[in-house]
């Protein structure tokens, strides 16, 4: 199966991603990462879920799928080495393969030119879901 390409201006690196930014994708308060079944097994070992629920333009609805989240490990992908840098990169699920698919605030695989029309994710609290779009199941 041939991914599409994925959508940022400058592509991700060790210099952007970790000496720059420090991992901050894969260090979040609450996150879930749409998982497809064959990337499971990473992930194994903590708690998938099966559905979870996305606000769009304020309603939530139940989007069934297979999910982990990181709020499960303390906001923190449990593959994050001990520089910041994916243990498992070559093997990482095609939901980590692709973000962002759109400006995100502080994100730097966007130059500044993207700034304009970046829109502010919300922080959730320790007990919300986070709003996290359309996702493929």
């Amino acid at each position: 199966m041939t991914e599409k390409n994925p959508p940022w201006p400058i592509e991700p690196s060790w210099e952007v991603c970790i000496d720059q930014c420090s991992s901050k994708c894969c260090r979040t308060p609450s996150l879930f990462l749409a998982l497809k079944p064959e990337e499971e097994h990473l992930f194994k070992k903590y708690r998938i879920r099966n559905e979870i629920v996305v606000h769009d333009r304020g309603v939530p609805t139940k989007v069934k799928g297979r999910f982990f989240w990181f709020m499960d490990t303390n906001g923190r992908c449990p593959y994050l080495d001990t520089q910041g840098a994916c243990s498992i990169y070559e093997d990482r699920p095609s939901a980590c393969r692709t973000f962002p698919t759109e400006p995100v605030p502080g994100c730097l695989v966007w130059p500044p030119e993207w700034t304009r029309q970046m829109v502010p994710l919300p922080t959730p609290g320790l007990n919300d879901e986070l709003p996290i779009g359309k996702l493929n199941t």
